[in-house]
């Protein structure tokens, strides 16, 4: 089915990874989307646009149902150039890991028209605040649209010609905060977005930003990692593992830890703020089953979700290849490098300051670290962690629940 806008929108992306690969392709399907990729890192942007020429570009499906552009007649553009693109869309969308959301930002909120909204798909836990700040920096008011996670489990296949979907989510939270007066914004923000995106996955709206900040889950990636890491010997592997196909009953045990940890604060959270909804916060096997109802076959345990779900056939744990061949961890992958900074440690700020204890996430938490070269907490306290190399919200100005909930307002 075609998708089409009522009128002629300029859409500008930043990024050039898996999740910008097919927003690209997705988006510039729709009539009357005019899409720019901007992707500044190294020559990405020169080398997507040479292979657009030369092979087409393809976001392809297991369906059979590919969207192809021809070679020599991409849709869409790409370039390094970031004022002329902010300062002529109508809407900007972050696809990019939340590691690079300060420098992206830093450059964008000077340019951005105050009817423009930024949208990060995904935004992942604390990106409204950390726009919102960026915006007033600059004397703006803008609206910002944080979407829970990427829609869809994908890899690049061919970099700037083909991309490979191989599953998509049924339905994803977003939160919003709306400040501008005209443009894209509140529903009309949210129909643009889902148009973009398609049928699948829905958009859900969370009032609640705390509860929002939970619904991202940073409660998957670094529990596998940690389980499958953490008292690995050293020697390189001849394989891949695979990451959550390959998942045990030690992974199982620091999944649901984490994320039962993640419920009980949301449960003292309900009893502080009777007047606030923290309900609906999910265990770890209602939530992989509520985003892959169709393609989950075996639903009955945690782990067997884990390893039946065909949106996740064939993904390995992050390595990187040894001169001799072998495989060893990729500790600065994303799983580590953005959902610890950008995720466990906003939840670990909240339960400080909910004043919730949390020994599991505390203990990924201190093993991450030693990975990731930095110190997040210290005898049992979250230290602080500039805006350069995390996203908590005391680096903000965000010290309390209170300063939290009216900063996003």
């Amino acid at each position: 089915m075609s998708r089409s806008l009522e009128k002629s929108c300029n859409i500008t992306i930043f990024g050039g990874g898996n999740g910008a690969h097919v927003l690209s392709g997705l988006s510039s399907d729709v009539v009357n989307a005019n899409v720019t990729v901007v992707d500044t890192f190294q020559d990405e942007a020169e080398r997507w646009t040479k292979a657009m020429a030369a092979n087409g570009f393809t976001v392809k499906y297991g369906n059979g149902k590919d969207l192809v552009q021809a070679p020599g007649k991409p849709k869409f553009t790409v370039t390094k150039e970031v004022q002329k693109n902010v300062e002529k869309a109508d809407v900007v969308i972050l696809c990019m890991p939340a590691f690079l959301h300060e420098m992206v930002l830093t450059s964008v909120a000077p340019y951005v028209p105050e009817t423009c909204p930024i949208v990060g798909l995904p935004g992942q836990p604390g990106f409204e605040y950390q726009a919102l700040f960026h915006l007033r920096q600059n004397g703006k008011k803008g609206s910002v649209m944080s979407i829970e996670t990427l829609p869809w489990a994908c890899r690049i296949a061919k970099y700037g010609q083909e991309v490979d979907v191989i599953g998509t989510k049924e339905c994803i939270y977003f939160s919003s905060v709306d400040q501008q007066s005209s443009g894209y914004v509140g529903a009309g923000l949210v129909q643009l977005i889902q148009t973009l995106l398609g049928a699948k996955p829905v958009l859900k709206r969370e009032e609640n930003i705390i509860k929002y900040t939970f619904l991202y889950r940073p409660t998957v990636h670094p529990p596998l990692m940690y389980a499958k890491w953490k008292n690995w010997d050293g020697k390189p592997l001849d394989a891949a593992p695979l990451f959550y196909q390959g998942a045990d009953e030690e992974a199982v045990k620091y999944l649901d830890g984490a994320t039962n940890e993640m419920i009980k604060i949301a449960d003292f959270l309900q009893t502080k703020y009777p007047d606030m909804d923290f309900s609906g916060i999910s265990s770890m096997q209602d939530c992989f089953i509520g985003e892959y109802p169709e393609q989950i076959k075996d639903k009955s345990t945690l782990l067997s979700c884990l390893k039946t779900n065909q949106a996740y056939d064939g993904l390995v744990h992050p390595m990187k290849k040894t001169d001799d061949g072998k495989f060893v961890p990729d500790f600065k992958y994303r799983y580590l490098m953005e959902d610890v900074p950008y995720g466990l440690l906003i939840i670990k700020q909240i339960a400080e300051m909910a004043g919730v204890a949390t020994p599991i996430i505390d203990e990924i938490i201190l093993w991450a670290q030693t990975k990731l070269d930095a110190e997040y907490l210290k005898d049992g306290k979250l230290c602080f962690v500039d805006r350069k190399h995390g996203r908590i919200p005391m680096a903000f100005g965000i010290k309390t629940l209170e300063e939290f909930v009216n900063y996003c307002k």
